[in-house]
């Protein structure tokens, strides 16, 4: 089962108690995403086709406590990228039955093109708790989701300018906003940041959806910073490695220009500790001196032996 066809497992046991402005909330959001009016054998029928078992059996619910309409509901298989899938197919053929729903519906339509288009005369803005039910049967009719540790993509797939415009509206009010794009013949909404999605399954109800989400979210951060402390280091040992590298050049100056035994013994001891530990940090050699002596106090000694190498460079 893949992880969008989880959270629509989810989401179809949400329960909107006995509010029946969400029910029908949730059905117009279903019905604009993935419901079709077709012509079937001479006569139209509401048809709605998908992956997901969940939806159409909300769907099919959906339908018979709001309308008393029983629809046909069928498995089949279909060529889907070379494997065979099993997709659900609910139907509504019965021409009273369309009355019924279409007559009555509040909050949803049908357009001259046979399209089925969001008609709510601003019923849905009116309550937060319809607009996230709507959101939740929008996802549930042609939501999408990556899986969280492939990257963050959220999409809703839709045919229809007016509904695509009416669902960002929504998101807006709910404080998301949403990407468009055209593909082929499709309009989609998308989301495309962790926090915006994140937002976004809370709306609608996936309280799964939002914790694999986090834990996402805790696993790259602890990365990042697992990945900036090595940067760290790794800058640091390179940082070590060069200023040994200079102390070793302004000893071995000395030893050439014969100036090395006239050191005082402060200086030649520090220098003989670099000498036979070349990649040591100033912290180690400063505890490897008799009494110890402090990073900064190894420092200060090798800045000393640094002018004395400056003093043989400048008089050539």
């Amino acid at each position: 089962m893949s992880f969008s066809s989880e959270l629509k497992e989810e989401l179809a046991k949400v329960s909107v108690h006995s509010n029946e402005c969400c029910k029908l909330a949730e059905l117009a959001g279903c019905m604009i995403a993935n419901c079709n009016v077709v012509r079937l054998k001479n006569k139209f029928v509401l048809r709605m086709i998908t992956e997901s078992s969940s939806s159409i059996r909300r769907m099919y619910n959906a339908f018979k406590k709001l309308y008393d309409v029983t629809p046909i509901t069928n498995i089949e298989k279909e060529k889907l990228k070379e494997d065979k899938d099993i997709v659900y197919e609910l139907l509504i053929e019965d021409d009273n039955d369309l009355r019924k729903i279409f007559n009555d519906a509040a909050m949803f339509n049908i357009d001259v093109n046979l399209e089925i288009v969001i008609d709510d005369n601003g019923k849905i803005k009116e309550k937060d708790c319809c607009m996230k039910s709507f959101l939740r049967g929008v996802f549930l009719g042609s939501g999408s989701l990556m899986e969280p540790n492939s990257g963050n993509h959220l999409e809703i797939v839709l045919t229809s300018e007016q509904n695509v415009n009416y669902i960002n509206s929504v998101l807006a009010m709910l404080g998301i906003s949403a990407k468009m794009m055209k593909r082929k013949k499709n309009l989609v909404v998308y989301l495309k940041d962790a926090e915006s999605i994140s937002d976004f399954l809370r709306i609608i109800g996936s309280n799964k959806g939002i914790i694999a989400f986090e834990q996402i979210k805790v696993e790259k951060e602890y990365r990042n910073n697992m990945n900036r402390k090595i940067n760290c280091e790794v800058a640091n040992i390179d940082k070590t490695a060069v200023a040994a590298s200079e102390q070793l050049k302004d000893i071995m100056l000395l030893k050439e220009a014969k100036k090395y035994a006239k050191l005082p013994a402060n200086l030649k001891q520090i220098a003989e500790l670099r000498i036979k530990y070349p990649e040591a940090s100033l912290d180690k050699i400063g505890s490897l001196l008799t009494p110890a002596l402090s990073r900064s106090g190894v420092s200060h000694r090798f800045k000393k032996i640094k002018e004395l190498a400056n003093e043989v460079r400048n008089n050539g």
